[in-house]
C-alpha cells in the first residue's frame, strides 16, 4: 500500500491504495500502479507492508517514472531509512523473503497482492485504455 504524505515539502496527507510490488530491496522499490504521479513534485510516498508478521513503514521518492501502458505506470522508488534497526531488520526480513519465495510462491506471513488484486490493478488499466 502507498499513500502520499508530502508533496513539495509541505505535508499532505492521502489514502492508502493498492500497489504491485515488482521488486524491493533496502535501497529501494520498483512498483507497477495506474496512478499517474508528476516525478517533478518532489512527492514524499509511505509504503507499508508485511513481511513474516513484521509491520513496515517506510517513506520513499520517486527517482523514475516508464509507462507501460496507457494507464499502468511503473515507478522506482528510493527509500528514506532514517532509523539503523529498522534497516537492518528490513535487511533480514528480505534476506529471509529471498530465501523462502525460492521454494514457495505465496508465504502467509507477508502482505502480497491476492490475485483479485493484480486483476483489479492490471484490469483498471486496461479499462482505462477503451
Amino acid at each position: 500500500m502507498l499513500k502520499i504524505i508530502g508533496i513539495r515539502n509541505e505535508a499532505t496527507e492521502s489514502n492508502y491504495t493498492k500497489i504491485v510490488i515488482k521488486d524491493i530491496s533496502t535501497g529501494g522499490i520498483r512498483i507497477h500502479t495506474p496512478l499517474r504521479f508528476p516525478v517533478n513534485m518532489n512527492l514524499l510516498l509511505e509504503f507499508t507492508f508485511q513481511l513474516f508478521s513484521q509491520d513496515f513503514k517506510i517513506l520513499g521518492t520517486i527517482t523514475r517514472k516508464n509507462t507501460i501502458g496507457p494507464s499502468l505506470f511503473e515507478y522506482g522508488i528510493q527509500f528514506h531509512v532514517a532509523d539503523i534497526t529498522k534497516e537492518h531488520l528490513l535487511t533480514s526480513s528480505l534476506t529471509l523473503l529471498s530465501a523462502r519465495l525460492r521454494k514457495a510462491n505465496y508465504l502467509a506471513s507477508c502482505s502480497f497482492c491476492t490475485e483479485d488484486d493484480l486483476a483489479s490493478i492490471y484490469n483498471q488499466s486496461e479499462a482505462n485504455r477503451a
